[in-house]
């Protein structure tokens, strides 16, 4: 998780936008999926969390580790301080870390805040697949698509 914060902290650093990146732990190795969509498009957002949940279902994911930058006052008024943040959850744990952004001149970000579970919103704990549920053929040929190298959200094997 802290790996993931350090990658977003550089981004922001290096004067980048940081692109929603889930880390996706399987029995079969991690998998890098960015999620890039517009903020002022709330139907882009819901979509992408669809398609990583039925990726995380597909590749019957164990856990999974969400680096972004984000506000943490209004999203819609985009007003608040901004900051990174990790999100890590696995069938026994979760976890959120933040680090609030200071644009001064220079990027600089305060200290690691760790936050509660009862503190983030309950999308991040239910986005593991249950143990019922289950993909199908057609289903399974439509991820590959969406998931592939040249899809809409290219999953990246990392090791």
């Amino acid at each position: 998780m802290l790996e993931q914060l350090s990658i977003a902290r550089r981004i922001v650093t290096d004067g980048n936008e940081v692109i929603p990146a889930w880390r996706v732990g399987t029995a079969e190795g991690a998998w890098l999926v960015l999620t890039r969509f517009d903020p002022d498009k709330p139907e882009q957002r819901e979509r992408a969390l669809h398609l990583i949940r039925r990726f995380m279902a597909w590749k019957l994911d164990q856990s999974f580790v969400l680096s972004a930058e984000t506000w943490l006052g209004s999203e819609i008024t985009r007003t608040g301080e901004e900051a990174v943040l990790a999100v890590g959850t696995s069938r026994t744990e979760h976890l959120g870390v933040l680090q609030r952004i200071r644009r001064d001149g220079r990027v600089t970000f305060g200290p690691l805040e760790w936050i509660s579970p009862e503190q983030m919103d309950d999308t991040y704990w239910t986005m593991l697949p249950r143990r019922e549920e289950s993909i199908d053929a057609a289903e399974a040929e439509a991820l590959a698509s969406i998931f592939g190298e040249s899809g809409e959200l290219p999953a990246r094997r990392i090791d």
